[in-house]
């Protein structure tokens, strides 16, 4: 019975410690009383729901309590008394509610139908004193139910009805096994009770003793019975066994399934490591953060910290994404029991990046769905409301911000603490940014005023941007770094990387320094830092680019180190210039990487490396792409250096998002040529033979093989957004002046020839009618061109904006028909006689020409357009999302899928396009719960009356508490304690 007693206890630590006392004191007839109390309850409201289905149950429950103490009566009434307050506990709960208390009732019935009616058996277990487990095992079962039903309806009661529906079909499978495996031994109980019959003296039995003592019949033979109860007993064990790898399995499918519908960028761990990778340099870096600001620590560690929410903001180029990594893995730390669990073990951290330059990180639905993601790995018990979502949704993928602000409020109340860590916030368009605030500051708000204060923790990095501290903390809360805060940072990193220039390498010597010149650099670098981990970092990479002692000693003065930052990328671009055409063909080598710099910086979305190649790979004059031929067989980092970094997957960054400004900036590259090349590049591809009717389908596939059709995804979806680009912005290019650079002339005659070839190719379909609403004045300006080239302009541009006028079907197409026709053959051709591991030519794979996804959307303006999936099935489920009945109204490519209602479609136009909307867009600020206790002078209300005391004293000026180390005086005793911690970190 030692195990009786372990499984009682077992379930009584699963409580809460004030029900379990309620639990352990519950007896059978307080749970009849409860019962009759909400019986006469319905009975009053007219709302009975057939009570009589928790019958059998019951009465086996009645059963097995006497069966336990006829057997041995230790331990019995205390396990039994977590029955009765189980029992109680879930009709009292789930009552007033009729779904649910009616999910409790079948489960009951469902059980009570297979519970042995164990006053038949008495005999059996006095018997075979081994049997008694039998009676255990299916107090077990019983308990494995309440155990289940209890976590589900002990928790918050607005929590567990939004849970109830899903969670409870999602228990089901459960539920059909407890049921199966009580009838397991309710048939083994009767199998063997069949021999224990009454018997008279004197009766003669050949397999069978009679004990006068008990007057019960025995076998003679024990084996058999022996052999059966060990068979039953290890079934017993192998059936919950395999039940649970099951579930394990069945979880596992389950969260991989939801993980595809959220569909969030897989960009941000990928880049999470990196930064631990950048931090691994100098270890202790960024560590002052935790000493100087007491509000960041507190943050962290404290049960009821100050503030649950922070702001740290400061200047470009700080290395406020490293902080933001460091502070990741610091709460990842503290939660472990090497660190004594500073914070509790079971706390969840969640963070995300924003990325300016990449259109899957940079806006509001981006940051949910990258949250979102990480919830499910880090708490289980939500992935039921997840999957029923996804399937209500019809979608393949999450694509509504309300879905996932509900489910990521329901993780946030589930959860017993939570870390969001959101950085880079200025990325993102001031809108994105100002939702992502709201919604986190109102979680934060909700949970420190409804659920726990503490529960829920957010920080926010980013530039100081005024137009957005409405939505943020404030006070305390709002932390600006100083240029100062990393100075020793900064220098620490500078003597860590002035080792790589006494290194020898195969490339290098080192530059031989003495210790006054590594001094002197030390010096300089950190001085012109002022605080700009970026500038300390690109300005170390330019230097380490020097040829000569010499030449590096020239520049370490300071008057010929670059200043700024856009002069430190200046010089970077130089020196990758000045390298690359030392080389042996250096000047092509140096045009390759002015191409791939321009694509980086220009193209209309981030571009991926065998994108990259197929661009390179296309010879325009020959009019073919040559992969085998053309294709770079070096790193990308071999001709752009530090100002790139590649991600798994083929992902290409820029080094910061600063880059990009500089970059298009600076004399050696020129953005607007850049443009007018790569839009010619987009016409003269879609203008080669397997993009027009009639191509063999021979041809076609041996062309799919080569890798002709990699860069189809990219010009069909934006080779009109490149010719608006060149009409509207490349003046300085398209222009009549003899004066103009032989760059430009050359990019627009690249332009104008490609212009007329496409419209030689497929102009037979482009739009004749001219628009009603035709947009002039862009195309007036070429009237002075040659008349062919002014006419070409017109026909594409009143082509284009008719297209861009037009439905909603119409905007996600290429809007030429004979290039959809291509573009859906060419798809077909690759998904019917490709895999991406087929060999291409040599041993170049298809994957190497093509990604590893296959499977595109048809919408152009669809991310899965060209992010694809690696299966025909994922791809047609995904295609049902389109059918959405709510569409934008204006011609916009922000919502390319459309709306499941109204009202999300109402929602997104009073943002984005407020001019078609009845009332401005507007963000309010989260409301907290009105206090309680009020200031008798300036009537400010407050929910804690030590709050309240706090802010009267600072009406006079009352400051009772002082800090033992300088004497400072506070008004409140937690600002003297979080001061005092200051004095303690430093001195450590």
């Amino acid at each position: 019975m030692d195990r009786l007693a372990e499984i009682a206890e077992k379930f009584g630590d699963s409580l809460k410690p004030h029900h379990k006392e309620q639990f352990e004191t519950s007896t059978l007839e307080d749970m009849q009383t409860e019962l009759s109390d909400i019986q006469s309850k319905q009975d009053q409201t007219k709302t009975l729901m057939n009570m009589n289905r928790i019958e059998k149950f019951l009465s086996g429950m009645e059963d097995l309590s006497k069966a336990l103490t006829a057997v041995n009566n230790r331990d019995v009434g205390h396990a039994m008394a977590y029955v009765w307050g189980s029992i109680r506990f879930l009709l009292r709960v789930t009552s007033p509610t009729e779904k649910p208390f009616d999910s409790v009732l079948d489960v009951y019935e469902q059980l009570g139908v297979h519970l042995p009616q164990l006053q038949n058996f008495e005999k059996l277990f006095r018997t075979f004193p081994g049997f008694e487990q039998c009676l255990v095992n299916i107090y077990d079962d019983v308990q494995r139910f309440h155990k289940l039903a209890y976590k589900l309806f002990s928790l918050r009661t607005k929590l567990w009805q939004r849970l109830h529906k899903s969670v409870w079909k999602d228990l089901n499978h459960t539920f059909k096994q407890l049921a199966k495996s009580l009838d397991t031994h309710r048939k083994f109980i009767q199998m063997h009770s069949a021999g224990l019959i009454d018997k008279p003296h004197g009766s003669g039995n050949s397999h069978y003793n009679i004990d006068n003592g008990l007057n019960t019949v025995y076998p003679q033979n024990w084996d058999p019975i022996n052999d059966d109860f060990n068979r039953y007993r290890y079934g017993a064990k192998e059936f919950w066994r395999e039940f649970e790898e099951s579930e394990v399995e069945r979880k596992r499918k389950q969260r991989t399934a939801i993980k595809a519908w959220i569909s969030s960028s897989n960009k941000v761990e990928e880049m999470h490591k990196r930064f631990q990778t950048i931090r691994n340099t100098c270890p202790k870096s960024g560590r002052w953060l935790f000493r100087s600001y007491a509000e960041v620590s507190d943050w962290m560690k404290e049960d009821e910290p100050p503030e649950s929410a922070i702001w740290l903001h400061g200047s470009k180029g700080f290395g406020k994404t490293i902080l933001a990594s460091l502070i990741v893995d610091e709460l990842k730390s503290l939660s472990t029991s090497e660190t004594k669990n500073v914070i509790p073990s079971d706390s969840s951290i969640y963070y995300f990046y924003c990325q300016e330059d990449d259109n899957e990180q940079r806006t509001y639905l981006d940051i949910l769905k990258g949250v979102l993601h990480q919830m499910i790995y880090a708490d289980e018990y939500i992935l039921p409301l997840c999957d029923d979502r996804r399937h209500q949704g019809v979608e393949d993928n999450l694509s509504n911000a309300e879905t996932a602000q509900t489910l990521i409020e329901a993780f946030i109340e589930h959860a017993p603490r939570q870390y969001i860590i959101i950085d880079g916030l200025d990325e993102c368009e001031p809108n994105e940014a100002r939702q992502t605030a709201h919604f986190f500051m109102q979680q934060v708000s909700k949970c420190d005023n409804d659920v726990k204060l503490g529960q829920l923790r957010v920080l926010f990095t980013s530039q100081t941007m005024p137009e957005l501290s409405k939505q943020m903390p404030e006070g305390d809360a709002s932390i600006t770094l100083k240029l100062d805060d990393n100075a020793e940072d900064i220098r620490t990193y500078v003597q860590k990387r002035m080792v790589e220039f006494s290194a020898s390498n195969e490339f290098s010597r080192g530059f031989n320094l003495s210790d006054a010149d590594k001094q002197q650099m030390e010096s300089i670098v950190c001085h012109q830092s002022q605080g700009m981990f970026l500038y300390a970092h690109l300005t170390m990479e330019y230097l380490l680019q020097q040829q000569t002692k010499g030449e590096l000693l020239e520049k370490i003065k300071q008057e010929m180190l670059p200043k700024k930052l856009e002069h430190i990328y200046e010089k970077l671009l130089g020196s990758i210039e000045a390298k690359l055409k030392g080389l042996e063909g250096g000047n092509s080598q140096w045009e390759k990487a002015k191409i791939l710099l321009g694509w980086l910086v220009c193209a209309k979305r981030p571009l991926k490396w065998h994108e990259i190649q197929s661009i390179l790979s296309f010879d325009t004059v020959k009019e073919v792409v040559d992969f085998d031929n053309r294709m770079l067989r070096h790193n990308v980092r071999k001709y752009l250096g530090s100002l790139v970094h590649v991600l798994e997957g083929g992902h290409i960054r820029l080094i910061h998002s600063t880059a990009r400004r500089y970059i298009i900036d600076n004399n050696r590259i020129s953005e607007n040529e850049v443009q007018c090349r790569l839009t010619a590049l987009c016409l003269r591809y879609l203008s080669l033979p397997c993009f027009v009717n009639g191509y063999q389908d021979i041809q076609r596939k041996e062309n799919a093989r080569q890798g002709w059709f990699s860069f189809q995804d990219y010009a069909c979806s934006h080779w009109h957004s490149h010719i608006n680009t060149v009409i509207r912005s490349c003046n300085d290019i398209i222009v009549l002046d003899d004066n103009i650079q032989t760059q430009a002339v050359q990019a627009q005659w690249e332009f104008a020839t490609a212009l007329d070839l496409f419209i030689e190719t497929h102009g037979h379909q482009l739009a004749s009618e001219i628009h009603a609403e035709l947009e002039e004045d862009p195309i007036d300006r070429f009237q002075g061109f040659p008349e062919k080239f002014h006419e070409n302009l017109r026909i594409i541009w009143n082509h284009i904006f008719t297209h861009q006028k037009g439905d909603f079907d119409c905007r996600n197409t290429v809007g030429i028909t004979q290039i959809d026709d291509a573009l859906r053959i060419n798809r077909t051709c690759l998904e019917e006689h490709f895999a991406p591991t087929d060999s291409a030519i040599n041993s170049d794979t298809i994957e190497d020409y093509y990604g590893p996804n296959l499977f595109k959307c048809q919408r152009t303006l669809c991310r899965f357009f060209y992010v694809g999936y690696n299966s025909a099935k994922a791809r047609d489920n995904h295609h049902a999302r389109h059918d959405r009945p709510f569409t934008c109204p204006v011609a916009c490519n922000l919502a390319p899928i459309g709306f499941s209602n109204k009202k999300d479609r109402d929602r997104h136009v009073r943002l984005y396009h407020r001019e078609e909307s009845d009332r401005p867009s507007r963000f309010e600020a989260p409301t907290r719960k009105k206090g309680r206790f009020k200031c008798s002078i300036c009537e400010d209300t407050f929910t804690r009356k030590t709050n309240l005391r706090g802010h009267e004293r600072s009406h006079f000026g009352d400051r009772p508490y002082s800090c033992s180390t300088c004497g400072k005086a506070f008004g409140r005793q937690s600002d003297c304690r979080r001061h005092e911690k200051i004095h303690a970190r430093r001195g450590a």
